[in-house]
């Protein structure tokens, strides 16, 4: 009878199966032999030291088994907690990108305006510049100049109309108590020129023009039928004070500025009612387009003037003033100064050929505000040319000008 194995039921099963079958071999290989009881200890030894090693063995398994189901979880909690940090991580790029992304189009967008901006204020630098410069042009063009005129003993003279270059000269001669004579081109404004220097002066204006047929009653009155007698400007200039215009002097009939030499020299003139003494307020401005050497190829009626006329007068040349026909000109055509100028600067341009020429046709300051009158009401550039510039040229005249025939 075997005695009982202390070794818990379920170890013990698998022991003992182990040991019977190994026994059963031991047991037999004993009994064949000697020393039965020897034998049989020492293989209970072995067999022992078996059962314990595949427990061993077997708790080794068990513990691997363990450690790779532990390791697994561990992998799989690493792997999640991995993902979860990627994807916490990706959510706070993605958001930084966001962010980045909105400053990014906030600074351009920046930019963007901020240069808009920079190119604006430049463009209204420029446009602005610009205006200003037009607005000078055109203050330059339509507002005339203010002419002061100082005089020894007497406050200074304020002018402020367009007024010729030539005016403050006259003025002078005029407040000297000296008579003028004004020559030049026709339409140069002499007699403009009269009437501002009245104006300067505060000087009632008087004008008569003369011709070879003009009367003497003209200038020194007449009875008529009934015996009352009829002043004339002239009169009252010479006994009352005032500036008197004799327009175009050398046309006038020698006989009658022969009778003139008396009173301007003299200051006493016979009038047809009584003898009269000058004002010391009067004074004459006369014009003309000669210097009283008679006619030439313009102005072929004029007369020669005796040297004891031309005696009388201070002459003054007066040329054309181009500043001033542009700042007329142009005044005449506000809405369409551009069409304007075009004719200003043909105007000019025909001028100065007709003069290097030497060719008898005119093209004065008349031509050029004339011209932008008609083309301020709605004339055409090339109609107003031909009616008011080139009027009456010969074809001869048209080429030495450089104007093709129209």
């Amino acid at each position: 009878m075997m005695p009982e194995d202390p070794r818990p039921e379920g170890a013990g099963r698998r022991s003992a199966i182990l040991l019977s079958s190994h026994d059963d071999q031991v047991i037999g290989a004993d009994h064949r032999g000697k020393g039965g009881a020897a034998v049989r200890k020492k293989t209970r030894e072995q067999v022992e030291h078996l059962i314990e090693k595949k427990a061993t063995e077997l708790a080794e398994l068990r513990s691997s088994r363990v450690r790779e189901t532990m390791h697994r979880e561990a992998q799989r909690i690493v792997e999640a907690a991995v993902r979860e940090e990627l994807g916490h991580q990706r959510s706070l790029m993605d958001r930084r990108m966001d962010s980045a992304g909105e400053t990014a189009v906030k600074q351009a967008t920046e930019t963007v305006l901020a240069r808009t901006r920079g190119m604006l204020e430049e463009a209204n630098r420029a446009y602005l510049e610009r205006a200003r410069e037009q607005a000078q042009r055109i203050f330059r063009d339509s507002v005339p100049p203010v002419i002061s005129i100082r005089m020894d003993g007497a406050p200074p003279i304020q002018v402020t109309e367009n007024a010729h270059e030539v005016l403050p000269d006259v003025i002078l001669v005029l407040n000297a108590r000296c008579h003028a004579l004004l020559v030049g081109p026709a339409g140069t404004g002499k007699s403009t020129i009269a009437q501002q220097a009245a104006r300067a002066l505060g000087l009632e204006f008087h004008a008569l023009s003369l011709g070879p047929t003009t009367p003497m009653s003209k200038i020194f009155g007449y009875y008529d039928a009934h015996g009352h007698y009829h002043d004339t400007p002239f009169r009252r200039a010479f006994e009352h004070g005032g500036l008197m215009l004799l327009d175009e002097l050398d046309s006038g009939h020698p006989g009658l500025l022969s009778e003139l030499n008396q009173a301007l020299s003299l200051g006493v003139c016979a009038f047809a009612d009584d003898m009269v003494t000058a004002h010391p307020d009067f004074r004459v401005i006369a014009t003309a387009n000669t210097y009283g050497t008679g006619p030439d190829r313009q102005y072929t009626g004029r007369q020669a003037l005796d040297a004891a006329t031309l005696d009388r007068f201070v002459i003054l040349d007066v040329p054309v003033d181009e500043a001033l026909e542009e700042r007329l000109a142009l005044a005449q055509a506000p809405t369409r100064t551009a069409q304007a100028r075009e004719v200003l600067d043909l105007v000019r341009t025909l001028r100065a050929t007709a003069r290097e020429k030497r060719l008898p046709v005119m093209f004065s300051p008349r031509a050029s505000i004339d011209s932008a009158k008609l083309i301020q009401a709605g004339a055409e550039v090339a109609d107003v040319v031909e009616w008011r510039v080139l009027r009456g040229l010969s074809t001869a005249h048209r080429s030495a000008l450089g104007v093709d025939e129209r």
